[in-house]
């Protein structure tokens, strides 16, 4: 129930006297500390500090988690020291997951290239996708994260990778599938399949039907080629990268339709800590993804 970056997040509270200062010394949004803030209180059905003191006051349960913070991060930094110390005799491991989920369809063979060039690094690929992945990249829970959205630029460096064009998938039978491109009005019917993600956190929401009242049904899907099965059996439409819809466009099993006349391109980076812009194996690993782009990584 109690993780660390929420002792890391009281102990800053403490120093700065303020949620925006203690953000700020975390390398994180003031939102975000706010959502990680509530979500604990929510978890522990009560209040941490008064907000509307300056400094801000701890309530009982903030000053137990401060004490707590005072027992456990000393012991956990003087552990990570140790650890830093032997490292020439452990493997390196690098945390590394995706904020993309059609991604993991061409990542695999350059993580199993990269590991077979870089015999002593680990490299502990998450299977959940983490939304706030660039958050946590930056309270050190991860280390290095593909992602398509540009934030926290005066932290994180980011190794711009490809242009990927997400494309409207409909089954040979549906309305639409004759087109070559549509308008964002004649999206704003259909049931669109799509992975369990908020529409907010979703491109074709954010960057294509922005400004339009979307009135047709999102249908959750948890796997790529269950998404592209119910396509083709006309249950619905989808939008994924074109190069992963590709095989099954020249099967005939779905059509696939340009968001736009232009286009809708999203650019894929591969990100990582400013303090470690220099780090090689990252570099190397993000040559490696680079020299395997997927098939309609470029437009024209």
């Amino acid at each position: 129930m109690i993780e660390l970056k929420h002792l890391k997040a009281i102990e800053a509270l403490r120093e700065t006297g303020s949620v925006s200062e203690a953000a700020s010394l975390l390398c994180l949004t003031q939102s975000a500390l706010s959502h990680q803030l509530k979500e604990l209180e929510h978890r522990l059905e009560q209040a941490l500090f008064e907000r509307k003191t300056d400094p801000l006051q701890f309530l009982p349960a903030g000053t137990l988690l401060l004490q707590l913070a005072e027992q456990v991060l000393p012991a956990v930094r003087a552990a990570e020291q140790t650890l830093k110390q032997g490292k020439s005799n452990l493997k390196a491991a690098i945390r590394f997951c995706v904020e993309c989920h059609a991604c993991y369809h061409w990542l695999l063979p350059s993580i199993k290239a990269f590991l077979q060039q870089e015999t002593d690094v680990e490299l502990d690929l998450s299977a959940s996708i983490q939304h706030q992945a660039i958050e946590a990249l930056l309270q050190e829970e991860l280390d290095l994260v593909v992602t398509s959205d540009q934030r926290l630029l005066q932290h994180v460096h980011y190794h711009y990778l490809y242009p990927m064009e997400l494309r409207l998938l409909v089954s040979p039978e549906h309305p639409l599938a004759s087109q070559s491109w549509l308008k964002p009005e004649q999206l704003l019917q259909e049931t669109l399949l799509s992975y369990p993600v908020p529409p907010q956190r979703q491109d074709v929401f954010r960057f294509f039907l922005q400004g339009h009242n979307f009135q047709g049904r999102v249908k959750p899907i948890a796997q790529g080629s269950q998404m592209i099965q119910q396509v083709a059996a006309n249950q619905g439409v989808a939008v994924l990268p074109g190069w992963m819809a590709e095989p099954y466009v020249q099967q005939g099993l779905i059509a696939s339709l340009a968001l736009g006349e232009e286009g809708l391109w999203r650019p894929m980076y591969l990100a990582w800590r400013q303090q470690d812009r220099l780090e090689p194996a990252y570099q190397r690993l993000a040559e490696l993804l680079q020299q395997q782009l997927p098939q309609q990584a470029t437009p024209g």
